[in-house]
């Protein structure tokens, strides 16, 4: 273990052909610009991520903690779309009733409907020609041919190359489960092995676009894991005569009580963003140090969200609304804070003997509370009429819980039209720091935070 305060940053990319290193280096160059002739960071070998086209960024040091950046580069993993893979997502989504279609999706789904009528509407009408006796096409149409094989093509490649991969991931038929399997598998894989290299104190996740969802299932399933192990741990500690405190009882009773005061006041009003957000982030990262103190191990401190599509989850993850919260209930999808058992809490009593036959117990959280000490914070360009801001993106809050921080962002990098790409990406007129992205981006991260204790070797 190091002397000095270090943290990792994993970042994980959106959809599309990205290439490996790029969407890193962009991020690294708005979090640690450079200092007049000075680097800020260093290009190292990452040992860690079985691919030679990946580097570690390393920051150039100083008074701060020590930051290593990661990139968890899927894009290799992610086929080709077909287009009827394309096809069944898209009508997957158009299926759903007008009530379990979000509102700020509404206009999207009527223009989807709109063109997707007109479409079948004017091939009926070519059909008919055609069985009249007539062309199947006009004489305006005929003449430009080479036009609509121009734009069928752009649309191939775009909707192919980068809706392709949202339709493959999102939707878990079984063609796409080999893909959704290997993504997960991998990401899984990068974060244990920065974890136990025991080179770190702290671990930030930072998923932009799809890489959000990746990046929440990144989370849940390595959480299972981590809950097992954890209850496994004491028990192997117990039989050996070790008896680490429960000091952490009273810390998660305190979160328990304020989860149900501020899921309350969601009931009331379903559609707000938590004002409580904050006070629940205090709560999560004391659970967190006192987890860690005694030993769990459990190292991701912030999951940070940008332009994430969880914002219309009900959609995208499940049936509808109500399918969506009986899932998350069920603790199928993880909370924030987490949804409690039938008690009304996210931790249990886990028992068993010593050495000696003594009964032994000791306070953990169940396998759906990866947000009790975990934070999470989500940015996102507020959207009007789908080209301004960013439609993809939104507030998580009024599904995933009034324990995410949502935090609306504003960019002058094209006049603020289709910025779901524009996170990290400078622009000399955003200089307001409660709005500016790149500086509330850096409030997120909070690289110089000094306030966790060191990872306890097991």
């Amino acid at each position: 273990m190091p002397d000095k305060p270090r943290q990792a940053v994993i970042l994980i990319h959106g959809i599309g052909e990205q290439r490996p290193m790029e969407t890193l280096r962009g991020f690294v160059n708005a979090i640690l610009p450079p200092r007049g002739m000075d680097t800020s960071y260093y290009s190292k070998p990452d040992l860690l991520a079985n691919n030679f086209d990946l580097r570690r960024l390393a920051s150039a040091g100083g008074r701060n903690a020590r930051t290593d950046f990661y990139e968890f580069y899927w894009a290799h993993l992610m086929p080709t779309a077909a287009w009827d893979r394309l096809v069944s997502w898209f009508w997957s989504l158009m299926r759903h009733t007008w009530s379990n279609v979000p509102s700020e999706m509404r206009g999207l789904w009527i223009w989807s409907w709109v063109a997707t009528l007109f479409i079948f509407g004017a091939g009926a009408v070519q059909a008919i020609r055609f069985l009249a006796g007539y062309p199947i096409a006009a004489d305006w149409a005929g003449n430009l041919p080479w036009i609509f094989i121009a734009l069928g093509a752009l649309i191939s490649t775009i909707l192919r190359a980068y809706v392709g991969d949202a339709a493959i991931y999102l939707s878990p038929s079984p063609r796409n489960i080999e893909a959704r399997q290997k993504i997960r598998e991998a990401g899984m894989a990068l974060l244990e092995r920065i974890a136990t290299t025991q080179d770190y104190d702290r671990i930030i996740i930072v998923g932009h676009s799809l890489g959000s969802v990746i990046g929440y299932d990144i989370l849940t399933f390595s959480w299972q894991r981590h809950s097992i192990a954890v209850r496994e741990r004491l028990c192997d500690q117990w039989r050996k005569g070790e008896f680490p405190g429960n000091k952490i009882e009273t810390t998660i009773k305190q979160a328990e009580t304020l989860a149900k005061n501020i899921s309350d006041e969601q009931e009331h009003k379903p559609q707000q963003i938590s004002p409580r957000a904050a006070e629940w982030q205090a709560s999560a990262r004391e659970i967190h140090a006192e987890q860690k103190a005694r030993g769990d191990g459990w190292l991701v401190t912030d999951f940070i969200t940008l332009g994430s599509p969880l914002a219309h989850g009900s959609m995208l993850l499940a049936k509808g609304l109500d399918d969506f919260k009986c899932r998350m209930q069920e603790r199928e999808l993880p909370r924030c804070p987490p949804a409690g058992e039938q008690n009304g809490k996210f931790s249990f009593d886990h028992r068993d003997v010593d050495n000696q036959d003594r009964p032994q117990h000791a306070t953990v959280l169940h396998d759906a509370a990866v947000f009790a000490a975990t934070t999470w914070t989500n940015l996102y360009f507020p959207s009007r009429h789908l080209l301004i801001g960013d439609f993809i993106g939104g507030p998580v809050s009024p599904l995933f819980g009034p324990g995410v921080l949502d935090v609306p962002v504003k960019t002058h990098t094209w006049g603020g039209w289709l910025a779901h790409t524009h996170y990290w990406r400078y622009h000399p007129n955003d200089t307001d720091k409660a709005t500016a992205p790149i500086a509330r981006l850096k409030e997120a991260l909070d690289l110089n935070r000094r306030k966790y204790p060191p990872t306890q070797k097991p």
